[in-house]
Parts: C-alpha cells; sequence; structure tokens
C-alpha cells in the first residue's frame, strides 16, 4: 500500500474525524429541560366505617384485630367482585353470566348463612346451579384464622356507616 494512502488515512480517522466529533459536541446546545411530568391524582379509598369495640377487655382487643385483618384481606381479595362497600354491585362480568356476588352489607342474607357455612364457601369456593365457579376457594391463599377474620369483617359489614 501507499504510503500517501497510509499517512492520509492516518490524518483523516486518527486527528480530523476526532476534532470534528469533538467541536460538534463542543457547539451542540444541551436540551432544554423538561417540566417534570405532572403528579397522578390517586382517588382516596372510600371504605366503609364498620365500629369496632373500644373495650380494653380481651375479647374487644382480639374482635378489634379480627375485624381489622378482616378488612385488610376482605380490601385486598374480594373486593373485586363484592365492591369495597360489599354491596356485590361491582363485577359486570358476573352479572352479565347471571351470576351477582352475594351483598355483604344487607343484613337479612347475611343473617341466614352460618359462620360455618360461610367458611366452607371461602375454603372450597362457590359454585352456581351449573358447576362452575362462581367464587375461587381461598384455601390454598388463606389461613383459617384469616379466613375466620373475614368473617367477623363481613359480620360487621351491615353495622358499617357510608364513607364521607
Amino acid at each position: 500500500m501507499n504510503r500517501y494512502v497510509i499517512y492520509t488515512s492516518l490524518l483523516i480517522f486518527g486527528v480530523v474525524l476526532p476534532l470534528a466529533l469533538i467541536t460538534a459536541w463542543l457547539i451542540t446546545p444541551p436540551p432544554d429541560p423538561s417540566p417534570p411530568p405532572a403528579p397522578v391524582a390517586i382517588p382516596k379509598l372510600r371504605l366503609p366505617k364498620v365500629p369496632l369495640p373500644t373495650g380494653n377487655d380481651p375479647e374487644s382487643i382480639v374482635l378489634r384485630q379480627s375485624i381489622l385483618n378482616g378488612e385488610r384481606i376482605y380490601q385486598r381479595l374480594c373486593y373485586h367482585c363484592h365492591g369495597r362497600q360489599g354491596k356485590g354491585d361491582s363485577n359486570e362480568y358476573m352479572a352479565s353470566i347471571g351470576h351477582k356476588p352475594a351483598d355483604h352489607s344487607d343484613l337479612a342474607t347475611m343473617q341466614k348463612l352460618s359462620d360455618e357455612e360461610f367458611f366452607v364457601a371461602l375454603r372450597d369456593g362457590v359454585k352456581d346451579e351449573r358447576g362452575w365457579l362462581t367464587m375461587p376457594p381461598w384455601a390454598s391463599v388463606l389461613t383459617s384464622r384469616e379466613m375466620r377474620d373475614v368473617i367477623v369483617y363481613v359480620r360487621h359489614l351491615p353495622l358499617a356507616t357510608s364513607p364521607n
């Protein structure tokens, strides 16, 4: 190869090109600072206000803990179908196939169901007359103590006042 071609290549790729890149970098203005993204408004949850026992006796303390733990579980797992208020009106899909989730805020309906029937429904799920699962079984997700806490919370939903 010719020395002239080698020197010219070295001059172009070793000196001229790096100088051109550095010059372009130095004269390019910095980007305009973009405004920070607008904060996303998170709606405040409207949970029912379940009355809690106020006594300091052991029974009141345990009941209060059960209600609060049941509420935590219910608002995490059950509200998708039964609604935050427990009225069973939050699931358009279930209504479209002819099954409305149970209304836990209706005292008369809740009094018809024993704690054991409620526990079996939570543990094994609920099937309709066609044999379709309309509520999943929660035995693999919840302990029996957690299921009992959900039952205690749901038993207190008819006594709850509406959120403001």
